[in-house]
């Protein structure tokens, strides 16, 4: 009982922001925020006018596959923000006001919808197994619903909350890898399905925020999740690969096959950790270390490094003040012994992930961190496996400045609400009688049009 008490609550959560999804896709425009520990983006898409036909919903009102363009795009450097996750209300909240209020006047037009990814709150991942016995039968949709309502949510902890259960391999009489088994004939039908499940308090925090803002939340992705989804390349998703998302306040894996998501983790280390042990070994302050780190930072020491001198800003108030100069190799010596610290820890997560298993064995990097000088070596030299440096896929009226690795989440924030993939609440289980999806489907219109 309690097991179907918990279940119905995640899939009316769940289904709300859906029904959310489509109200706000019918609006015509909607706004999308990467909430960063280094930074805050905020796009506006609007839906172009060739979707009226994607309307015509089916009977559960999946909406699939619509074209957009940009339209607004503002980013402001964070505030109240640490690790991904709201330290400090008041500050976020000013922050979010100032980053959605440029886009809105970037793009003319008043947001009210917005959709929020975020790479915080401590992600699990697990692999949840369920079967179900049929009678020798055609599966339908209704057979795949009754099948996935049978997943046990006891294995994630208590204090996380799912925001995506991604249905990875059917099994129709123990022959896998299905990935739609309607209309096979079968008489046992098994589900793997890959739940990540993040701390609630961390989402209400942020649901908290936007709601001082007077925004409405439409939808929540997990960030490592989405700049996989704008990096990868098709055949890189089909086979198998690892995405190293390297954030300011933290770095995370992803790890698709079959183009499902089927493990993501994260550690609390990032480029910001770098940035401050400059400043602590040459004694400037963070802004400074940020610069040096940006201008003159790398990972593959050459004997032309001794001889490149860097002057650090001294006392502007002291004109006789001696000029300090350091090295690159110096400044290198500094910036690798912490990202080897970052690589060896995203290291040990994919060894819990049977990675090596996977056909595909290339890594990805995204994210601000992979724009450093030197990476692309150190990665494949480091982890032994083919590494590539991407960037995200380009999408229309996307500004060229905002085009970067570390802007690939918000990216992928957009191609997901454009083409999202089926997950659990998204098929009808059994418990949902078809009186009470219509009296629910009467109660949402009434509340959208009065």
């Amino acid at each position: 009982m309690k097991k179907d008490t918990e279940l119905r609550k995640l899939l009316q959560s769940q289904r709300e922001l859906r029904y959310k999804r489509a109200s706000a896709i019918k609006k015509g425009n909607v706004a999308l925020l990467d909430i960063g520990t280094s930074k805050i983006v905020c796009l506006v898409i609007t839906f172009l006018n060739d979707n009226e036909k994607h309307f015509k919903t089916s009977e559960n009102e999946r909406v699939n596959n619509f074209s957009f363009r940009v339209i607004g795009a503002s980013t402001t450097k964070s505030r109240g923000i640490k690790f991904g996750e709201i330290y400090e209300m008041g500050e976020a909240e000013r922050a979010v006001r100032t980053v959605v209020q440029r886009a809105q006047k970037m793009a003319g037009c008043l947001i009210e919808n917005i959709f929020l990814t975020f790479s915080g709150g401590n992600p699990k991942s697990s692999i949840l197994k369920t079967s179900i016995k049929l009678q020798k039968k055609e599966i339908t949709e209704l057979d795949i619903g009754h099948v996935l309502s049978k997943i046990n949510l006891d294995k994630l902890q208590e204090n996380k909350e799912i925001i995506h259960a991604l249905p990875v391999n059917f099994s129709v009489d123990n022959k896998h890898g299905y990935m739609d088994p309607r209309g096979i004939t079968g008489s046992d039908l098994s589900a793997d399905v890959h739940a990540l499940g993040i701390k609630n308090s961390v989402i209400q925090n942020m649901a908290n925020c936007l709601n001082k803002c007077d925004l409405s939340l439409s939808g929540i992705a997990y960030a490592p999740y989405l700049s996989g989804l704008s990096s990868l390349l098709e055949d890189e998703m089909q086979l198998g690969a690892v995405c190293f998302d390297l954030g300011a306040g933290s770095s995370s894996i992803s790890i698709f096959f079959r183009k499902n998501l089927i493990f993501s983790g994260s550690i609390k280390l990032g480029g910001m950790h770098i940035s401050s042990d400059i400043m602590q070994a040459f004694q400037v302050s963070f802004s400074v270390a940020e610069r040096i780190k940006v201008l003159y930072g790398g990972l593959i020491s050459t004997s032309m490094d001794d001889r490149d001198t860097i002057e650090l800003p001294g006392n502007e108030n002291d004109l006789y003040a001696n000029r300090v100069t350091i090295t690159r190799s110096e400044l290198i010596g500094v910036i690798r012994p912490r990202l080897e610290e970052i690589f060896d820890e995203l290291k040990n997560l994919l060894q819990l992930s049977d990675f090596d298993f996977l056909p595909g064995q290339k890594i990805i990097l995204t994210g601000g961190g992979s724009k450093m000088p030197g990476i692309l070596e150190f990665a494949a030299g480091f982890l032994g496996k083919t590494v590539r440096v991407a960037r995200p896929m380009r999408i229309q009226g996307l500004p060229h400045a905002t085009h970067g690795p570390e802007n690939a989440a918000i990216i992928g924030l957009a191609l997901h609400i454009a083409q999202p993939h089926d997950e659990m609440w998204d098929f009808k289980v059994p418990f949902e009688h078809d009186g009470d999806e219509i009296i629910r489907r009467t109660w949402r219109w009434l509340k959208t049009n009065w």
